[in-house]
């Protein structure tokens, strides 16, 4: 069979893959270290469970754009925790906040920028599309942030006609960095934006996994006339599977609306009836639910927290966490070492990791770095998520001033792959 352009240049989704990979090599018998793949751990609450099981006689099409009930239920939840006013017609609810991207990218006109490195599905889908890709490259010493000045050049250097559509993807707390923009720095990129034509897809999926000393803030704020922000339940509520994501639209984009629907209701139809009607439980701002999140999130911030110090300790480089649970090491200053040790690469870093130490990592180039930047993602989340909820809540202070013994009591497995770590890096020098 002869296949498409676009269908021969992209690849499967990097971290479905390890994911699937992983789980075959458990199934074989071998022990891997799972820091590979960036799913929530911790079980579904049961409000949302109940309401899923209440709803399971739901059978008939939905609207495409989201049952009215949801739609303003996710209006009061955006009112309730950001203080944002958006209308119902603002909102599409879709099969996950990645679908609804693609949406918005295959309905908006122009070339996409992609700040690296980034999630491994951007710059995918929109080879895809057939768009052209512009990356902008940041460093570890912007701590892998985007600034004004660095938007500005790659703006120059990549789209010379100031007039014409541009879209710029960007997801806060990141993933693979961990990383946050603050308010100073995404009213500067709102203001390049206005500037040059460029809309936004602000992607804040890990939003409410914003860790204590610091606060999430979206560019919509600054430009709510050209930001489309998207989100979901997958993270802070723990339902990836569950499928459920939401894009909220500029206001009085009618048009762009329109076109959105279309894509959607000619592919996936509309969002299972049965989830539509649980999402409305997973949206109310329901106090056992919004204490389920900020639990969920200190569970986060202490494992990851414990792991990047672990890292430092020995010396690997690597920005502090802000948000989400991911962390991105580098060994850029071991290189003449580790090309000694045949890695010459992210992606042996990687390799190697899996093959000789069984931890499964993602290598940077999966996030758009260079092939020759010598880092990795990994992902804080090998451990039993409602032992550790349990325990946490057995008494939060104490998780809080004595992390290393919260650790090592529900995340044994991480303090293994961080030793690991270290031992991997000391063999290098």
């Amino acid at each position: 069979m002869l296949l498409t352009a676009a269908g021969k240049k992209t690849k499967r989704s990097a971290t479905l893959v390890m994911n699937e990979t992983v789980k075959q090599l458990r199934k074989s018998g071998k022990e891997v270290f799972h820091l590979g793949f960036g799913e929530s751990p911790f079980p579904i609450h049961p409000i949302i469970q109940k309401a899923l099981c209440d709803n399971a006689h739901q059978r008939n099409y939905l609207p495409t754009q989201g049952i009215l009930p949801l739609r303003e239920q996710i209006c009061r939840f955006y009112e309730n925790m950001y203080g944002f006013d958006v209308t119902p017609n603002q909102i599409v609810v879709g099969p996950g906040s990645k679908v609804l991207l693609y949406n918005a990218m295959m309905a908006l006109q122009g070339p996409l920028f992609v700040p690296t490195p980034s999630w491994v599905s951007y710059d995918e889908q929109a080879r895809l599309l057939g768009k052209e890709i512009c990356y902008v490259r940041t460093s570890h010493e912007t701590s892998y942030l985007m600034t004004s000045e660095i938007f500005e050049n790659a703006l120059k250097e990549h789209w010379t006609h100031t007039a014409d559509q541009k879209i710029l993807v960007i997801n806060t707390p990141n993933n693979p960095t961990g990383q946050s923009y603050s308010k100073a720095q995404l009213k500067e990129l709102a203001n390049v934006a206005k500037e040059n034509n460029v809309i936004v897809l602000s992607d804040e999926i890990y939003a409410l996994l914003t860790y204590r000393e610091y606060e999430h803030h979206s560019i919509a704020e600054y430009y709510p006339e050209g930001t489309l922000i998207t989100g979901g339940l997958s993270k802070d509520r723990s339902a990836g599977g569950f499928r459920v994501g939401t894009i909220i639209l500029p206001a009085e984009e009618s048009e762009l609306l329109e076109s959105i629907l279309t894509i959607a209701s000619n592919t996936w139809s509309c969002v299972a009836a049965p989830i539509q009607y649980a999402a409305i439980e997973a949206y109310r701002p329901n106090q056992e639910i919004l204490d389920y999140i900020r639990d969920c999130t200190a569970i986060s911030e202490i494992i990851t927290k414990y792991t990047h110090q672990r890292l430092r300790s020995c010396d690997i480089r690597c920005p502090a966490p802000m948000g989400a649970f991911y962390l991105f090491p580098d060994w850029n200053s071991e290189r003449e070492q580790m090309a000694a040790k045949g890695i010459k690469t992210s992606m042996d870093i990687s390799e190697v990791l899996l093959r000789d130490w069984s931890v499964a990592t993602l290598p940077g180039s999966d996030f758009g770095m260079v092939p020759e930047e010598l880092c990795i993602r990994l992902a804080t989340v090998d451990y039993n998520g409602e032992i550790a909820l349990r325990k946490y809540r057995e008494n939060p202070q104490k998780a809080m001033d004595d992390p290393d013994s919260f650790v090592k009591c529900v995340a044994p497995r991480l303090i293994t792959a961080a030793e690991i770590l270290e031992k991997f890096t000391e063999s290098i020098r």
